[in-house]
């Protein structure tokens, strides 16, 4: 079974993963003042927050695998001409 201190920092991890406390005040509908009271502890966690986070998060994860999908060099078909390397390296005018 989880503790109330675990659970805040399973919570706040979430909160970070969305995108911090503003992304995830939207993901919740409601305020960032309230996001980070909860991330505190300042104001108990409940079975909905729990679920509306579990939900935001899930919906993060569909989102980026479909641009994972889209942008994954593994899928030749999302490569422009010319962007194929052999090695698949980037070199360092790429990088900047």
């Amino acid at each position: 079974m989880t503790t109330p201190e675990n659970q805040i920092e399973l919570f706040s991890q979430a909160v970070d993963a969305l995108g911090g406390t503003r992304s995830a005040a939207r993901a919740l509908g409601c305020s960032e003042k309230t996001v980070s009271r909860l991330t505190s502890g300042q104001v108990k966690l409940h079975e909905g927050f729990l679920k509306d986070i579990a939900a935001a998060l899930l919906e993060h994860a569909d989102r980026c695998r479909k641009l994972e999908r889209h942008l994954s060099p593994a899928f030749p078909s999302n490569l422009v001409e010319g962007q194929a390397q052999q090695d698949g390296r980037r070199t360092r005018h790429q990088e900047g």
